[in-house]
């Protein structure tokens, strides 16, 4: 379940977030100061942070929160007033989209939204996109600019395991562990063949996995945040 963490003292605004990340299934935290919203970040691990600058931040102590390395690779908005705090958007500054107050909720979705999936290529719980490829974790389906890609089970299986870490590199025995299990006796080379295979099914237009030399292979990371 994706988590939405504010960092407000306004309960309106709060309350705001609350119904727009319910619709969606997600759940929502709220601090009411930089310190325990730092904390927060690293406990609760959320998808997005929004920063209500209405608690009275500077510009400064905005960048210092945005730059802490617990809140480096979370997807931030920063909800301002239209047109008092716009000079808090300083090039030290480090946000990911903004909106003012009043909040709109159908536009606070939207934006919401595309951040998260920006940030970790899920559309939700249960679907995962990157690019024209989408793997439906619910009904075992994959599928490339809308047409079914026909895999073996432990194709699928690989596929959804480096699509759900985009990014990170894998060697080929933590491959082997994660997806054939610890009591899997077979070499490594069983990867290789996958892989390829995998390749060979969807990447006749966009490439979704990389080869890391002298390590093994990591899914493309989705490009745009930063």
């Amino acid at each position: 379940m994706q988590r939405i963490l504010i960092l407000t003292q306004d309960p309106a605004t709060a309350r705001v977030v609350e119904s727009v990340a319910r619709v969606d299934g997600r759940v929502v935290r709220a601090e009411g100061t930089a310190e325990r919203c730092l904390v927060a970040v690293r406990e609760w691990r959320p998808s997005l942070v929004i920063v209500d600058t209405g608690i009275g931040m500077t510009s400064g102590g905005l960048a210092a929160i945005l730059r802490d390395e617990a809140v480096q690779d979370t997807a931030a908005v920063m909800v301002i007033a239209p047109s008092s705090q716009l000079g808090l958007l300083g090039p030290s500054v480090r946000v990911d989209d903004f909106a003012t107050t009043p909040l709109d909720e159908d536009e606070l979705r939207l934006r919401m939204s595309r951040l998260i999936w920006a940030q970790s290529g899920a559309e939700d719980g249960s679907v995962i996109r990157h690019g024209s490829l989408l793997i439906d974790l619910e009904r075992y389906k994959v599928t490339v600019d809308g047409q079914v890609v026909d895999l073996t089970y432990k194709e699928y299986e690989l596929l959804r395991f480096l699509a759900s870490n985009p990014g990170k590199p894998f060697t080929r025995e933590a491959l082997l562990n994660q997806v054939w299990g610890y009591d899997y006796y077979g070499g490594s080379r069983t990867v290789d063949v996958h892989v390829r295979r995998i390749r060979s099914k969807i990447e006749q237009r966009e490439q979704f996995i990389d080869t890391v030399r002298n390590v093994g292979y990591r899914f493309v990371e989705v490009a745009g945040r930063r």
